[in-house]
C-alpha cells in the first residue's frame, strides 16, 4: 500500500511571489508550521529564503532548531511557547521570539545573548497576547531591558479574528492604538497584524509585514474565491494504487477524509470513478477496467479540476490546513 505526494517546489515559490508582489509594499513572512503544511519543512523553508522573504514563520522553537540544522540561514520568528521552551537554544540559534507577558520577558532576557523579541497585543482572540490595560506595562519593561542590552525590540504583533470584516476592523484600531502606545515608550520597530486572509481583503491591516502560511500553498483565503482567480497554484498531487477491483490503498488513517465517502472521486486511466466508502486502510470504489497496481489520482495540481485541494475539502467540508497537514504518504518527492 503507497500513497505518494508529489511537490511541486516551482509552484510554491510562484505562489510566493504573486503574494509578495500583491502586498508590497509590506514585507512577507513565510509561516512553514507543521511540515510546511505538510508540503516538506526544510524544502519549503529553502525556496521561501531564495524568494527572498524577510522571516519565517515557525510556530516554535523545535521547529526553528530544525531548520538552523538543515542549514538555513533565514531569520526565523517562534511564538508558542511552553514553560519548557528553551530560550537559551532560540537565541544562540537566531530564533526571534514572541513576548507577551512580564513572565516570558524575564525567562528571555535572563539567557546568553541578546534576544530579538516580538511583542504581542491580545486585540480581542485572546490568543496568547497582552491584553491592552497591560500593555504600556509590558512594552516599558521590555523597552528598559533593551536599554540594559538584554533583548532587542524588533516589532509588535498580532492575531486577526477573520470572522468579520467589522471585527477585524476594530482589532486593528486597537493594534494602532497599542502602537501609538509602544512608540511613546520608546519603540522604534515594525508591526504585523495581518495573516493570510487580511492580507488579500483588508490592505490597511497589511502595516509592515503580512504572515502568509496556507495561501502560498495554493489556498485561497477569500470566502468565494478560487485560488486561480488569485493566480496561486496547488503544489501538491496525491496517488495512491489499485489494490483490487473495487479497492484503492488508502484510508481515513492516512488522512483521506471519511466524509468523503460517496461524494468524492478518483481518477484511474484517464477514466472517473466513485469514491463508495472510505475505510481504514482501504476505500471502495466503483468497479471498472483497471488492474492492481495502476495508479490512483487522488488530489491533483489543477487548481480548476475536481481534484483540486479546496474541491476535495470542500465536499468534506474542512479547510485544505487540515487535508495537508493530515496526509501521511509512504512517499514524498520533489520537483522545481
Amino acid at each position: 500500500m503507497t500513497v505518494t505526494k508529489v511537490i511541486d517546489l516551482e509552484a510554491y515559490r510562484q505562489n510566493l511571489k504573486t503574494i509578495i508582489d500583491r502586498v508590497s509594499p509590506a514585507q512577507v513572512m513565510a509561516v512553514v508550521k507543521a511540515d510546511g503544511y505538510g508540503h516538506g519543512l526544510i524544502e519549503t523553508s529553502r525556496v521561501a529564503e531564495q524568494c527572498g522573504v524577510n522571516i519565517l514563520g515557525v510556530l516554535d522553537i523545535e521547529t526553528g532548531l530544525k531548520i538552523r540544522k538543515a542549514g538555513v540561514s533565514a531569520a526565523l520568528f517562534a511564538w508558542l511557547h511552553s514553560p519548557q521552551s528553551n530560550f537559551q537554544l532560540a537565541v544562540r540559534a537566531g530564533i526571534e521570539l514572541s513576548v507577551s507577558s512580564l513572565a516570558e520577558l524575564s525567562a528571555i532576557s535572563k539567557v546568553d545573548g541578546k534576544a530579538k523579541i516580538h511583542l504581542k497585543l491580545d486585540t480581542g482572540l485572546s490568543r496568547n497576547g497582552c491584553r491592552i490595560e497591560n500593555w504600556a506595562e509590558l512594552v516599558s519593561n521590555a523597552i528598559a531591558h533593551q536599554r540594559k542590552g538584554s533583548v532587542s525590540v524588533v516589532a509588535i504583533w498580532s492575531h486577526l479574528s477573520g470572522t468579520s470584516l467589522e471585527d477585524d476592523t476594530a482589532a486593528l484600531e486597537l493594534f494602532n492604538k497599542g502602537y501609538e502606545i509602544a512608540q511613546e515608550l520608546g519603540f522604534s520597530g515594525y508591526r504585523h497584524l495581518a495573516a493570510s486572509p487580511a492580507a488579500f481583503s483588508l490592505p490597511a491591516a497589511r502595516l509592515d509585514m503580512v504572515r502568509i502560511g496556507v495561501s502560498a500553498f495554493g489556498t485561497s483565503p477569500l470566502s468565494g474565491v478560487n485560488s486561480k482567480d488569485l493566480g496561486l497554484q496547488n503544489p501538491m498531487r496525491v496517488t495512491t494504487e489499485v489494490h483490487s477491483n473495487g479497492v484503492i490503498s488508502i484510508g481515513f488513517l492516512h488522512g483521506y477524509f471519511s466524509n468523503l465517502s460517496g461524494k468524492s472521486l478518483v481518477e484511474i486511466n484517464g477514466r472517473q470513478f466513485r469514491v463508495l466508502q472510505v475505510g481504514p486502510l482501504a476505500s471502495s470504489i466503483e468497479p471498472g477496467d483497471y488492474n492492481p497496481g495502476d495508479e490512483v489520482l487522488l488530489v491533483d495540481d489543477r487548481t480548476d479540476s475536481e481534484f483540486s485541494a479546496e474541491a476535495l475539502c470542500s465536499l468534506a467540508d474542512t479547510v485544505t490546513d487540515e487535508l495537508f497537514t493530515g496526509l501521511k504518504a509512504n512517499l514524498t518527492t520533489y520537483s522545481g
